[in-house]
């Protein structure tokens, strides 16, 4: 009798672990591997049989901010995903208009659609923001690593915070978002930049903007 109760309380135990396996995500469900910050002309694209006018040829000195942050996902499908960029944003000696600590700090969240399971696949999961050629031009900024000293991101899956990534050592683990009012409407998302359509096979798809939306 004795046996048949120890067996019946582990069987009983073994289900609810199951269960609660199959239901509750764990923290390691999505990761952030890497944070990756270029400037970079934006592409370049021709219509068959017909020239690009002279103003839409590339020009060397018009170059995009792309940052972008791979992710590691465990789950074979994830319907929706919140990625959250804060970006410290240095300004130039050249700026004509700039804040007195010579600094911004930029937010802005997307969230992407159908990601699918990258562990152990060799696969890449990429969420990109931009900033456009205009743009960089007034913070004046010179190169990479002066313009952009510090990119930290979040994940936020089902409700919960996943995973928190600095691009650099420096300050790590610093949450500097919120020791200055962060400016939003700065960064861009894929939809919003030159990359689409081209390149909607090598990010994340954006969650499309429903039509009645509230905010929108």
């Amino acid at each position: 009798m004795k046996n048949l109760l120890a067996a019946g309380i582990m069987l009983v135990f073994i289900a609810t672990e199951v269960s609660a396996q199959t239901t509750q995500p764990t923290k390691s469900d999505i990761k952030i591997k890497k944070i990756d910050v270029e400037l970079s002309l934006a592409p370049r694209y021709t219509t068959q049989g017909q020239s690009i006018p002279r103003q839409a040829q590339s020009d060397q000195n018009r170059k995009w901010l792309v940052v972008e942050a791979e992710l590691e996902s465990g789950p074979d499908w994830v319907d929706e995903v919140t990625v959250k960029f804060f970006v410290v944003a240095n300004y130039g000696s050249t700026a004509k208009e700039k804040p007195a600590d010579n600094y911004d700090i930029l937010a802005t969240s997307v969230t992407v659609v159908n990601m699918q399971r990258n562990v152990g696949t060799g696969q890449k999961n990429i969420v990109p923001v931009f900033m456009d050629a205009n743009t960089v031009k007034r913070y004046g900024a010179t190169g990479i690593q002066q313009f952009i000293p510090q990119v930290a991101v979040q994940v936020i899956y089902k409700g919960t915070l996943q995973d928190t990534h600095w691009m650099t050592g420096v300050q790590k683990d610093v949450r500097f978002w919120e020791t200055k009012q962060p400016r939003a409407g700065v960064l861009l998302n894929l939809t919003q930049s030159p990359w689409s359509p081209a390149f909607l096979d090598h990010y994340e798809q954006v969650k499309p903007i429903v039509a009645g939306t509230p905010g929108y």
